[in-house]
């Protein structure tokens, strides 16, 4: 009886530990570990590891690794973030990525794009990171994911760290953190890890007051009428006029719009556009294949302008 008990034990503690092997190979099998951005809050980690891809120093390799944002950014706003590599001959690669406030806290949300297999997250949002599907890029791999703004300030610029995997694909056997580790993935000798970093500040949205007494009094065209052969172009110019002695005016929309039964003779593009430094936007009116006259209605606010056109042979 004592003997089937050790048995029954025994074989439970060994059906205990294979349950936790497996769960610790499945859950790095497509992406290293959280925390291994390089960043300040990850204490600078990567998976440059004494234990990981220790073959080569940080950032050796020929290879250009990089995180690609906009300039700036809104509160709650929803951005594209892409990380890549260039000049890369490597058969996989991999990345994580995260976002800190000049505080070094973690910054706004990470996400996936709807349908997309080659990124994850972690719970929390702070990092993303490629998949099992993602690492299997050649040449140049790239990532586009989402990045949610703070929906409240945070302390200025935030700084979005990378660190990315350029493996060699070889499989003398698995390990725990890098690219492909599970189902025949590649070792981790022979590979090169990169760092990057970007920076994003909030824009501005404290409008610019409007002098007293500098309101637009109007808007003129550079041309009331155009002649135009068929495929022909011609730029037209809208300015704001304000009185003397008042700065002009820029990034006011200015729009521009055709009449229904003339859009078969004439194009206008863009459809709006904004005033530059002189207070001024720049338009392109073009003839299409059908003879006769046209107008191009352009407008500011409540002020309206038209510019006659004449498509010819």
């Amino acid at each position: 009886m004592q003997n089937h008990f050790k048995i029954v034990v025994c074989f439970m503690f060994v059906l205990w530990m294979m349950c936790i092997n497996a769960s610790v190979v499945h859950a790095n099998s497509s992406g290293p570990p959280f925390g291994r951005t390089g960043s300040p809050a990850d204490g600078f980690k990567t998976c440059k590891d004494t234990d990981c891809h220790n073959t080569y120093p940080l950032n050796a390799g020929a290879a250009t690794f990089s995180i690609s944002t906009p300039g700036r950014y809104t509160l709650g706003e929803v951005l594209t973030v892409t990380v890549s590599f260039k000049n890369s001959h490597a058969s996989k690669h991999g990345f994580e990525l995260s976002a800190l406030d000049a505080n070094n806290n973690h910054a706004g949300i990470f996400s996936s794009f709807s349908g997309d297999n080659k990124t994850q997250t972690s719970t929390d949002g702070n990092y993303i990171e490629h998949t099992f599907k993602g690492c299997n890029q050649s040449g140049n791999a790239r990532w586009k994911v989402k990045w949610t703004a703070p929906s409240s300030e945070v302390q200025d610029p935030v700084t979005f760290y990378a660190a990315g995997n350029e493996a060699d694909g070889d499989h003398k056997h698995g390990h725990e953190h890098g690219v492909y580790p599970k189902h025949g993935g590649d070792t981790h000798d022979g590979d090169y890890i990169y760092t990057a970093i970007a920076q994003i500040s909030r824009t501005s949205i404290t409008p610019t007051p409007t002098p007293v007494g500098c309101e637009t009094t109007a808007i003129s065209a550079s041309a009331n009428d155009l002649t135009l052969k068929k495929g022909e172009e011609g730029e037209v110019i809208i300015t704001l006029i304000l009185p003397e002695g008042c700065s002009p005016k820029e990034g006011e929309t200015i729009t521009a719009k055709i009449n229904k039964v003339d859009k078969n003779r004439m194009s206008v593009s863009p459809q709006s556009t904004h005033t530059d430094g002189n207070g001024q936007a720049r338009f392109t009116v073009t003839a299409k294949q059908k003879t006769g006259k046209a107008r191009v209605k352009f407008r500011y606010e409540d002020f309206k302008t038209t510019v006659k056109a004449n498509v010819i042979e």
